[in-house]
């Protein structure tokens, strides 16, 4: 086997710790041509580690040992299905291959929103609303969108990671969840010079009418 570092071994069946899995992870993780694997973080449900694969730099989340068997299909489901909607226009992580105990996926490097938002704040903000009625019309609820490390700015566009909690609804509520929580609950429409009873107004149309209160937000940019 490539490795036998038993710090990542362990890791990689967290929290038990389990060597036996971790090596049969790993194992897995190589013949599928994925190597150099460095820890990133631990979350509620799936371990994140940093790998290459086929010399580009992917994203392993692996699911914790603690948590349900489907968990690592169930968000790559999510992943696929956006995918398959706008290809290299997802507002997702670019999906690569899974498995029930991990996901392999496009390495999402960019500023987290709050960092972004200081040098761009225009410019994030509308292409956090494009990335959010994307999730809209594809019926997904990100259900975390509230997160600001959620939403990452690459340079050109805001992609949203961490389906692990998401839902397939008939009217997500991605775009309402982020006018209102960032813009109007936080104030930053102040900073952008909008009035929040716009704000409100606006929210109340893209509730009749989606499409055409989508683009009168991206209007205000």
């Amino acid at each position: 086997m490539e490795c036998r570092n038993l710090p990542l071994l362990t890791l990689l069946d967290y929290p038990r710790g389990s060597r036996e899995r971790g090596e049969r992870i790993l194992r897995e993780l190589i013949e599928r041509g994925v190597g150099e694997l460095s820890f990133v973080s631990k979350g509620y449900r799936g371990v994140v580690f940093k790998g290459l694969l086929k010399g580009r730099p992917v994203a392993v989340k692996v699911k914790r040992s603690d948590t349900p068997k489907e968990v690592s299909l169930k968000e790559f489901n999510f992943l696929s299905h956006l995918y398959r909607l706008y290809r290299e226009e997802t507002p997702a992580p670019v999906p690569c291959f899974a498995t029930e105990d991990f996901i392999v996926m496009e390495w999402v490097s960019g500023k987290t929103f709050p960092v972004a938002f200081r040098k761009e704040p225009r410019r994030v903000v509308k292409e956090a609303l494009k990335a959010c009625y994307k999730l809209d019309r594809a019926g997904v609820e990100h259900s975390e969108i509230k997160g600001e490390k959620h939403l990452i700015f690459t340079g050109d566009r805001v992609k949203v990671i961490d389906f692990e909690s998401a839902k397939f609804k008939e009217e997500p509520r991605n775009l309402l969840q982020f006018v209102g929580y960032h813009l109007i609950g936080k104030r930053l429409c102040g900073e952008l010079g909008l009035k929040e009873e716009e704000l409100r107004e606006l929210l109340s149309f893209y509730k009749k009418n989606p499409e055409e209160g989508f683009k009168t937000f991206l209007s205000l940019f």
